[in-house]
């Protein structure tokens, strides 16, 4: 059996060229490459501990860099878009990484049925869904109680999970909207987009613990499928919350004036509401279509 360090090195030796670079192929001189980065490979990588040991500090190193950035997000907001923009990034987490991990804690924490959708009753009961011709859609599916009961909980199951497939459309329609309403600030399109993502990023955290916190101790002790009361009452909450945080933020990324803010506060937390329903509608229709 040969000895461990010697299997190493001859693993090693067949991976790359010593002095060069196995992801470039540039000569390196020092412990990382100068042109892409990379760290250069030495028996150490390969020893059970190292592995361990890498493993643990990555966890650890993600979960530091997160804390810090969504309360950074959360306490000051608007300076992450800001910090992106100067250049200042390695502190924090990446904006769509970020985006990433509030969506997967939103979805794993706040369960299928969240503010992204929403269980049969409301499109058979409530406006502004039966507006859009709701309830005789759902009556063509289900001619009687017990249809509809055999409906609901199907549809119930599966909206939780639909509603995740499309989620990050929300950033890309924000952006364009805070692209138009902050068109005089002559930024790239690109800064749009990282602030729309940052402010969906808190607007995941906030509904997380939103959920967690109000709305699912809310309908356990009550016993309710649905509460339009409660829904209205707690919707002109997060809606005052939301305006009130894009306010700041919009200070001070796009370093306008407080009317311009609060202006665009108004327009965007009135379009996300739209963009909301229109959302909560498509994950309907696309359902209906596809149940038989």
């Amino acid at each position: 059996m040969l000895p461990v360090n010697k299997k190493i090195n001859k693993t090693h030796s067949e991976l790359a060229a010593p002095g060069l670079c196995a992801s470039c192929g540039t000569v390196v001189n020092d412990k990382f490459c100068g042109t892409c980065g990379e760290k250069q490979v030495d028996a150490h990588d390969f020893a059970l501990k190292h592995y361990v040991e890498e493993s643990v500090e990555g966890i650890t190193h993600f979960d530091n860099k997160f804390f810090r950035t969504a309360k950074t997000l959360i306490t000051k907001p608007g300076l992450l878009t800001a910090d992106f923009s100067k250049g200042k990034r390695i502190t924090y987490l990446k904006p769509f990484q970020l985006f990433i991990t509030c969506n997967i804690l939103f979805f794993f924490l706040a369960g299928s049925l969240n503010i992204f959708s929403q269980p049969l009753y409301s499109f058979y009961a409530y406006d502004p869904y039966v507006s859009f011709h709701t309830k005789e859609t759902i009556l063509q599916k289900a001619h009687n109680d017990a249809e509809f009961t055999t409906l609901a909980a199907t549809f119930n199951g599966k909206v939780g999970t639909e509603s995740k497939l499309y989620i990050a459309l929300f950033i890309p329609t924000l952006a364009l909207v805070f692209a138009l309403i902050f068109f005089n600030t002559k930024r790239y399109f690109t800064e749009h987009l990282v602030f729309a993502t940052h402010y969906f990023s808190f607007i995941l955290i906030y509904f997380t613990l939103f959920t967690l916190l109000v709305i699912k101790p809310f309908y356990w002790f009550t016993h309710l499928e649905f509460s339009s009361t409660f829904d209205t009452i707690t919707s002109v909450i997060n809606m005052a919350v939301f305006g009130t945080y894009f306010t700041i933020a919009a200070k001070r990324f796009y370093k306008v004036g407080g009317y311009h803010a609060f202006s665009g506060a108004v327009i965007t937390t009135v379009m996300f509401v739209g963009i909301l329903t229109g959302y909560r509608l498509l994950i309907f229709y696309k359902l209906m279509w596809t149940m038989h």
